[in-house]
């Protein structure tokens, strides 16, 4: 009979390896499984927000990711009448006050270095392709270069990202997600750049954005995420690397900037899911974690700092679970209201803000009200980073400013 072990992760992202990280060192039984051989590339904008790189300190691989990663110190929102707005990160009590652009084929290998020093045990080239719940455990059915293995586990963690093919075959979904699609690619020899992220609103799709994230004082990770297909049965009116290109070729700022850039490597397209607020977290002995669960954000598309905080998040639960002997299905459960009460509000406003700024004509409002408003500019970038309560950007107080300028 083979052995079951107290938690199988499915996935090797930031989400599930900070989760075996945290459990191992919990000194639990943690079995981690990757359908890749590391390290492995991961298409994704690569950039760490503050509260990611809290995460980062507390599993003391901040400093190793740091040494190859570009330090961000501020951001720049440039709209589509000209309008910019410029500000630094701010301090924070609980984060850093800087980003990281960090490449995920060195990033994600570190963290998972990480879990398998606190006693993980990773299982590479495991492409999972089903999963049977039992009464006391759950089993994972897994391809190994070319032969069938199984793993089981009290609890599975599933941290699949986008996997949408995995999570209704075992039943997790019942229906397809909302999804934005983005594409990215990486430039080297782009003029211009600084210690800050750029995000533009002209010449992309509206709802969406382009962004210019620095990897190096020449090179950036340059890309655009559209929210054009938000209803799963309309196509968008046109192919993200079409609207890439576009944006490159006659958005201004851009335009001088990527004149003699060249491209290194692929372009690469990717869908991320962003439907937290509606998403299951939970399914019987099975707790999802990262975009699995839809924790990408609304506004900005970012997700390694919910993975990250998720992953945590359930290695904690699933603790206190083991701790007391208590696995049924019902104490799991208790899982998604630790989502909610983390995460709900955030995402709930967030897509609330995209709603009603991310278009021509309040988007151009809302930056120029933050040369009028000081308090209108921090509030804007702190609820970009995720680190203020998104509804402040929604109430009738900051409308009127946006809107009225009083």
């Amino acid at each position: 009979m083979s052995k079951i072990h107290d938690v199988v992760v499915v996935g090797a992202g930031p989400g599930g390896s900070a989760a075996a990280h945290y459990l191992a060192q919990s000194g639990l039984d943690v079995v981690l499984l990757d359908k890749a051989d590391f390290p492995r590339e991961k298409t994704c904008g690569d950039g760490l927000t503050p509260r990611a790189l809290g995460v980062l300190k507390d599993m003391c691989i901040l400093d190793e990711v740091a040494s190859f990663a570009y330090r961000i110190n501020g951001l720049e929102l440039h709209g589509s009448k000209g309008n910019t707005m410029t500000v630094p990160i701010p301090e924070h009590p609980d984060y850093p006050n800087y980003a990281l652009i960090a490449p995920r084929l060195k990033l994600d290998e570190v963290i998972l270095k990480r879990a398998i020093a606190s006693g993980s045990k990773f299982r590479d080239n495991s492409r999972v392709r089903g999963l049977t719940q039992f009464s006391d455990h759950a089993e994972v059915l897994a391809s190994h270069r070319g032969r069938e293995v199984r793993f089981k586990g009290r609890v599975v963690v599933l941290a699949v990202g986008a996997n949408l093919s995995l999570l209704f075959k075992i039943g997790i979904l019942k229906k397809a997600p909302n999804l934005v699609l983005a594409v990215r690619g990486y430039f080297e020899g782009v003029e211009g750049l600084s210690d800050r992220l750029q995000a533009h609103f002209s010449e992309v799709p509206l709802p969406g954005y382009g962004w210019v994230f620095p990897t190096s004082d020449s090179a950036a990770n340059v890309g655009i995420g559209s929210w054009n297909a938000w209803a799963p049965w309309r196509k968008p009116s046109i192919s993200t690397r079409t609207a890439l290109d576009h944006f490159l070729a006659h958005n201004p700022r851009l335009k001088s900037m990527m004149a003699h850039a060249q491209l290194d490597g692929p372009v690469k397209g990717f869908p991320l899911r962003v439907d937290f607020a509606s998403s299951p977290t939970c399914h019987g002995r099975i707790l999802l974690v990262g975009e699995s669960a839809g924790l990408v954000s609304p506004l900005t598309c970012e997700g390694i700092d919910f993975a990250l905080e998720s992953g945590r998040l359930a290695a904690g639960f699933l603790t206190e679970k083991f701790g007391s002997c208590d696995l049924t299905v019902s104490s799991l459960a208790g899982y998604d209201q630790l989502l909610r009460s983390n995460f709900q509000r955030l995402f709930v406003f967030l897509s609330r803000i995209r709603r009603l700024y991310l278009n021509p004509i309040l988007m151009d409002k809302a930056i120029l009200a933050t040369r009028k408003f000081p308090d209108i500019k921090e509030l804007l970038v702190k609820v970009m980073l995720s680190q203020e309560d998104a509804a402040s950007m929604v109430n009738l107080s900051t409308i009127r400013k946006v809107i009225l300028g009083v």
